[in-house]
């Protein structure tokens, strides 16, 4: 009996054995299984040109992508043993690859809904061409009870602006309200005025103008700056779905341009139907873009801007979405020189009363808002066109620093078009950014009606610095102020380098009008002559303009070890383009559009289509 009990436990034992030993093996048979599988990668982009944007400023041929990051980079050769079974490959054939574009600052919901909801006249110029286009739209949606618009150039008219009896001449029973191009002043009908309460007697708002007839002192139908909020309770209202469908319409045109990031510059905190519209799509992950940005504040909310502060941060701490943070605030410091209300330090040319444009915030009150977002550890961004604007508006970070201690802050200045060499050595002291539009470095008709004559020869000559800005240490990202000016990466990479307005935007804007264009970057200024606008030393490479418009902008919003560069580990978002812009001329960029763009490793827009 003790025999067959030995031979039982013996051969259980065995069994036992031979199962541990079948368990052993199969679980490192599925190890090796599984560490085959987790080197596979989603996507490979293989036999290009790859530029990186890393430290090194490294080329590489090939990248794989795994679970919307990217798994490794090097030649074509090396990327092979990430190929499986479904391992998407994409033969670029040369192409070139450049990680996806950062737009540090532009108001895309705010836009999207003009776009999708309302009549956009920014494709044309001239009086005519915006009563057709507005008549027309007018026409085709009798049951809108208001006419609502954007886009026309304040330089189609004189100080001024366009007047009211223009618009009555299309409706006169509905109002009709038309934002400028730069979204600094309004154009409006008689019966928008009458409804808003507008009279000869109505006084001009804290900074802002309502424009008057010269002989008799009626609203003339142009209202500056803060004199549009007049008008606000008679302007559409858009809702939360509304704005779903906008942005959704807009990221699509974004991501055509190659556009992965963008930071919107003025989210209102009195309107949860515009940042509920972005957090819900992001929940929902439908966004494919990436969306930073700042809540607005106004001195206008006078002692309601504490409290809004507060507000801002409650919100900010609600918005967990990786595509959706709201980690600043958004300040004007002034306006803007077409209208007069830019602050300078010096007055403007034209005048004889010594206007030096309108200062937005008291010293005080900006110190004071500056000191709370600070300390709680939330950027700061600022609109400044003006020297003037950016010398107190600089002036006041330096005393907030002062009382909450140096941090990496990474406050902003945006658009940057006058700036004296001292007060750009503070920002780089600061390390601060500097957001730069070369789509605005140009000799056009804002130049020739406006910029020239409200600034003389000589500061005219000086606008919209970049390379001194470089020179300084200034972190310098790119923007587009969407829908001032639409994101076209070839066009501002054109634009960085020479300061001229290119080809295909003369003939398009501008042919057969009274202007001409000289390519000769050498060429002196003449009147109504589109040339180069100087000064020639403010021309930037290729290379620091594309550093621009990826890595540095997402140095701004604090986004480098994330994305901006292609780098393991990274978002794998990138922008494929046919040619190298580093091997073609100048003036081939305009036929260069972006063929393929991917954001989190997943192909978003795709040109071939």
């Amino acid at each position: 009996m003790k025999k067959v009990m030995k031979r039982i436990i013996s051969s259980f034992v065995a069994f036992v054995l031979i199962l541990g030993g079948m368990s052993v093996g199969t679980q490192n048979a599925l190890k090796v299984e599984a560490k085959t599988l987790s080197k596979q990668a989603d996507m490979i982009l293989t036999n290009g040109i790859i530029y990186t944007e890393d430290s090194k400023n490294t080329i590489a041929e090939a990248i794989a992508v795994k679970d919307g990051k990217i798994l490794d980079i090097g030649n074509a050769a090396k990327m092979k043993k990430y190929i499986g079974a479904s391992t998407k490959v994409i033969n670029l054939k040369g192409k070139t690859v450049m990680p996806g574009f950062f737009d540090g600052h532009m108001h895309p919901a705010m836009s999207a809904v003009n776009y999708v909801f309302s009549v956009v006249v920014s494709d044309v110029t001239g009086v005519e061409n915006y009563v057709n286009k507005i008549g027309e739209f007018a026409s085709a949606h009798p049951d809108l009870k208001v006419i609502q618009g954007s886009g026309y150039y304040r330089s189609d008219w004189d100080e001024i602006g366009p007047r009211k009896e223009t618009l009555d001449a299309i409706d006169s029973t509905r109002p009709i309200i038309m934002v400028s191009n730069d979204g600094h002043s309004m154009w409006v009908n008689s019966k928008a005025l009458e409804l808003a309460g507008i009279t000869k007697d109505t006084p001009n708002p804290e900074g802002g103008i309502i424009q008057r007839d010269p002989e008799t002192g009626e609203p003339a139908g142009l209202l500056q700056e803060s004199a549009m909020g007049l008008v606000e309770d008679i302007a559409v209202k858009y809702s939360k779905e509304q704005y779903k469908e906008a942005i959704l319409w807009v990221q699509k045109l974004f991501n055509s341009k190659g556009v992965t990031n963008v930071f919107d510059a003025k989210i209102p905190l009195d309107n949860p139907n515009y940042y509920e519209a972005y957090k819900e799509l992001a929940e929902e992950g439908k966004l494919t873009i990436r969306v930073k940005g700042g809540w607005y504040l106004d001195p206008a909310m006078g002692d309601n801007v504490n409290p809004n502060i507060d507000k801002g941060i409650q919100l900010s701490n609600t918005l967990i979405s990786p595509n959706f943070k709201v980690n600043a605030f958004k300040f004007f410091a002034d306006q803007v020189i077409e209208e007069e209300t830019g602050l300078l330090l010096e007055p403007y040319a034209h005048r004889d009363d010594n206007w030096y444009g309108i200062k937005v915030w008291s010293d005080e009150a900006m110190k004071s808002a500056f000191q709370k977002i600070d300390a709680a550890g939330f950027q700061i961004h600022v609109h400044s066109i003006g020297d003037g604007a950016a010398k107190y508006t600089l002036d006041a970070l330096e005393a907030v620093r002062k009382i909450n201690g140096k941090r990496d802050s990474r406050h902003t200045l945006a658009h940057c078009q006058l700036m004296t060499s001292k007060d750009m050595k503070r920002m780089a002291d600061m390390g601060m950014t500097a957001v730069v539009a070369p789509y605005w470095m140009q000799v056009d008709d804002y130049f020739w009606n406006i910029y020239y004559p409200y600034l003389g020869e000589q500061r005219a000559s000086q606008q919209y610095p970049y390379q001194s800005l470089i020179n300084q240490g200034v972190n310098t990202s790119m923007h587009s102020d969407f829908f001032v000016s639409e994101p076209d990466y070839p066009r501002a990479f054109y634009m960085a380098q020479t300061r001229l307005m290119p080809k295909t935007d003369f003939k398009q804007m501008y042919e057969g009008s009274n202007y001409t264009r000289i390519g000769d970057l050498n060429a002196l200024l003449v009147k109504d002559v589109f040339s180069t606008l100087p000064n020639a030393k403010e021309r930037v490479t290729l290379n620091n303009a594309i550093k621009s418009a990826t890595i540095n902008g997402a140095k701004q919003v604090f986004e480098e070890k994330n994305s901006g560069s292609i780098e393991k580990g990274k978002s794998a978002d990138f922008v494929i383009f046919d040619k190298d812009f580093h091997r073609i001329n100048l003036d081939e960029y305009s036929n260069n559009p972006v063929t393929m763009t991917i954001f989190e490793g997943k192909v978003v827009f795709d040109g071939r289509k």
